[in-house]
């Protein structure tokens, strides 16, 4: 198996010694948010993408919840009227989107939105990303201080410590390959059209790391037992089909030894499914 890149400064001064179990998982949980929404696709059995579109969008946020509910340090914050539950760990904010559809896109053309950028991915870039190098007349957001969804976003995220920071994942992904490239690092919003200029980026690896399936079997008179990996039904050992010759006596007497196949006086019973 390919072995694991080494971490870089950057990650390691972001979440010490589990650096790389943070990157691992966030690998882990994107491609299986990848793979849902496959599936979601295959049994709608459309030629839209509506399917696969709506479940990514939701599952890249909840496998994220899932995957870090148990590490110390994590938080979740849901925004004022967004169904999604957005993870911070050990005091960093992922903003997980998709920028690309295919593997050939380069990172640095990556949007965090196809249209106009929302009140709360514009806050979060603005509260919680790295210092901007652009100065605002060169960066106009068309943002009104006055804006009612800025004014309902502020509160929620009002509640996370001001040293919070912004990490964004980015990934290619589709509904034919599933995920294609994954990347983490610090950007900030350009315009008002998601663009992002990244100031750290670096790519997170794709391992099949995934063992093969193994059916698991609990003996029906013991239902608290531990499962069985190893009843499969391919682990009994194969039976002993060595054929015989005929002693001798018998192929040069066939009248007196004649050949003795499946008795025929015996009736025939019908299988389950032929019965009415």
């Amino acid at each position: 198996m390919q072995a694991e890149p080494r971490m870089s400064s950057w990650a390691t001064e972001r979440f010490g010694a589990r650096a790389a179990d943070v990157r691992r998982q966030l690998a882990a949980s994107l491609r299986e948010a990848a793979e849902n929404a496959q599936d979601a696709q295959k049994w709608s059995r459309s030629d839209k993408r509506y399917a696969y579109g709506s479940t990514l969008m939701a599952r890249r946020y909840e496998a994220l919840v899932a995957g870090f509910r148990n590490e110390p340090g994590f938080q979740v914050i849901r925004p004022y009227r967004s169904p999604h539950h957005l993870v911070v760990l050990d005091g960093n904010l992922f903003l997980p989107f998709r920028y690309a559809e295919d593997d050939t896109t380069p990172i640095s053309e990556a949007r965090i939105s196809d249209g106009r950028v929302s009140a709360l991915a514009r806050e979060l870039f603005t509260r919680y990303g790295p210092r901007t190098i652009y100065t605002q007349e060169e960066l106009d957001l068309g943002v009104d201080e006055h804006d009612d969804e800025l004014d309902e976003v502020r509160p929620l995220l009002a509640r996370l410590p001001a040293d919070t920071r912004l990490i964004p994942v980015a990934y290619a992904a589709n509904a034919q390959a599933s995920l294609l490239r994954l990347y983490w690092g610090e950007a900030e919003l350009v315009d008002d059209l998601g663009h992002i200029h990244w100031l750290h980026c670096e790519p997170i690896p794709l391992l099949a790391a995934s063992s093969p399936w193994v059916p698991q079997t609990v003996p029906l008179d013991r239902p608290d037992a531990a499962p069985d990996t190893a009843a499969r039904f391919d682990a009994a050992a194969e039976p002993d089909l060595t054929l015989t010759r005929r002693p001798a006596v018998e192929r040069e007497n066939p009248a007196l030894f004649p050949v003795r196949s499946e008795p025929h006086d015996e009736p025939r019973t019908a299988d389950a499914d032929e019965r009415a």
